[in-house]
């Protein structure tokens, strides 16, 4: 449920962002260079959501693969200047990876979707025989372990009784 508020939440933040400021593709090149000689933090959050409005705008106009060429491009020199803003570019990054492509229709993501998820079913059954087949095992050891003790209390009993009346017979040949 989170996820599926979190994408249109951060597309709105996104769009609002867009909003602001100019959205030529000047800026789209010019902001990396802004951001690399900026010293000042807000200057540099200002900056950053320049840019996320650049990626907004490329992808209203279908451009995905530019968006993540540019967020690549962008990416490392936010790292460098500004760690904490590091995370709104992966978030937008995370956002992008799940807009569907030129190539990529919805049923190819609908598809891919399923696919993940019968996979992941899969993997919990294969999970749910493995405790299972562990669960036998550890049962059939201990069944096993208790046998062995069983046996050899009833051959250790044996050898007493048998001891016992050889030593009965042996007092009452003696007398």
């Amino acid at each position: 449920m989170k996820k599926i508020l979190l994408l249109p939440a951060l597309v709105a933040v996104i769009a609002l962002g867009s909003c602001s400021g100019t959205s030529s593709e000047k800026q789209g090149s010019g902001l990396r260079a802004k951001i690399e000689n900026c010293t000042n933090t807000d200057s540099i959050a200002a900056y950053v959501n320049d840019a996320k409005a650049y990626v907004s705008k490329l992808i209203d106009e279908g451009k995905i693969d530019e968006a993540k060429k540019y967020l690549a491009e962008i990416e490392p020199v936010v790292k460098k200047k500004a760690p904490q803003l590091a995370g709104a570019l992966e978030t937008v990054k995370t956002v992008i990876d799940k807009v569907p492509g030129k190539t990529e229709s919805a049923a190819d993501k609908a598809k891919e979707v399923a696919s993940e998820a019968g996979d992941s079913i899969a993997s919990a059954a294969g999970n749910a025989k493995d405790a299972v087949v562990d669960k036998y095992n550890d049962v059939k050891d201990a069944v096993s372990d208790k046998a062995t003790e069983v046996k050899d209390a009833v051959v250790d009993k044996a050898t007493e009784v048998k001891d016992a009346a050889k030593d009965k017979v042996d007092d009452l040949l003696k007398k």
